[in-house]
């Protein structure tokens, strides 16, 4: 038989000792108030357990009113604290409405003695708050790892709250010593026992796992612009000519050069030039395909590879994208600044081009269009194509 007493005593530990380990994560990442909300959750829900544990030796008010208070203004910490892991403010109100409402209610005759009501209007405020954290993390980034665990045991937290909405007589029970009542009451402890430890673990690791994937998008991302870096350009245009080469797909290459762009950062400053760059890059991702690959190789030079296009189709990308960056303005100073753009395009549709002739060709393209006055559209024919399972540069 399950000692309900000693279970109880192990989930309040479990649960303070989770909001400690929470606490020090935040400690040394604190550029994520998620863990501290998170942790301050948890010690809060510690905190209830224990004053509802010590009912019948301390005042009602405090193991009844505070503990269940305590237990509802935490499980809104945790919704805040989702909210926030996904960027975005949760009004104070919000927070505290719940345990508002509870100590509210409190002041009703209907709340006062019978155990099945308060049972069941504490419980729909827990299942509203968690089944609120669970949709949070629900509409969050669930490519990582540890999101659709934790929001599995955040579905089965909130449908044990809500068979308490359902069936909160087997509290009554278990205060007359009903044995199958207090069977339910170590099933509902053990669960939260499990729930406790699993969902702080989760939550932590979610963290490092979010922080993980910045570094490593950091990593592949230019920093001004926000487009694929070079490394990360040329390592994923292998991988989709390979994929178009099995699909039997044509590709082009488009190599880019903003016209004149010293002669901007020498006569505006740098500040221009860079602002300069972050429009062309804004203009050229809003025209381009979903599929495209757009990126930076330096400096003013990018290059974009597409898929599945046809010789006809590439020409009209290419005319739009320069029609496009002419007739941008970016705002700096009192008449603003424009720039254009020449552009070298080679078009494949022999099987698995190397990357590195596909990009020889559009340079030497780009090169006559610079040489024929900027701000063109130069086509090149491939002269060297080598047909092997990967080239990379």
């Amino acid at each position: 038989m399950v000692d309900l007493p000693t279970l109880l005593a192990v989930t309040v530990f479990a649960t303070g000792i989770s909001g400690v380990l929470l606490g020090f994560a935040w400690f040394t990442n604190q550029r994520t108030p998620a863990l501290a909300l998170w942790a301050i959750s948890y010690l809060m829900s510690a905190a209830g357990l224990a004053l509802i544990i010590a009912r019948g030796q301390i005042d009602d008010f405090w193991s009844i009113d505070m503990a269940n208070a305590l237990l509802i203004g935490a499980y809104g910490i945790v919704w805040t604290g989702a909210r926030s892991f996904n960027g975005r403010s949760t009004p104070g109100a919000y927070i505290l409405v719940g345990a508002a409402a509870w100590l509210l209610a409190r002041q009703f005759d209907v709340f006062q003695s019978p155990v099945t009501a308060r049972v069941a209007f504490v419980s729909a405020l827990l299942f509203g708050y968690t089944a609120l954290t669970g949709f949070e993390f629900w509409r969050s980034d669930r490519k990582l790892s540890s999101c659709w665990p934790l929001i599995v045991i955040i579905a089965v937290h909130a449908a044990v709250f809500l068979s308490r909405v359902f069936w909160p007589g087997w509290m009554v029970q278990m205060l007359t010593g009903s044995q199958p009542a207090l069977s339910v009451m170590a099933l509902f402890s053990f669960e939260l026992l499990f729930h406790s430890f699993c969902a702080a673990f989760l939550l932590a690791f979610l963290v490092k796992e979010r922080r993980e994937q910045l570094y490593k998008r950091a990593s592949l991302v230019d920093p001004l612009t926000g487009i694929w870096n070079r490394r990360a350009f040329l390592d994923q245009a292998s991988r989709n000519l390979n994929r178009a080469a099995t699909n039997g797909q044509a590709v082009a290459f488009i190599a880019f050069d903003l016209d004149r762009f010293k002669s901007i950062n020498d006569s505006y400053g740098h500040l221009a030039g860079d602002k300069i760059l972050c429009g062309f890059c804004a203009v050229v991702t809003e025209a381009l395909r979903p599929g495209d690959l757009f990126g930076r190789i330096g400096g003013e030079e990018f290059a974009c590879l597409l898929a599945d296009v046809s010789p006809a189709g590439a020409a009209t990308i290419a005319e739009r994208l320069r029609e496009r960056v002419a007739d941008m303005e970016v705002d700096f100073g009192p008449s603003g600044l424009r720039t254009t753009v020449s552009l070298g395009v080679v078009i494949a549709s022999r099987p698995q081009p190397d990357l590195e002739a596909l990009m020889s060709a559009a340079d030497r393209a780009l090169y006559r269009a610079k040489e024929c006055g900027r701000n063109r559209v130069e086509f090149a024919k491939l002269t060297s194509v080598r047909v092997q399972k990967s080239a990379r540069r």
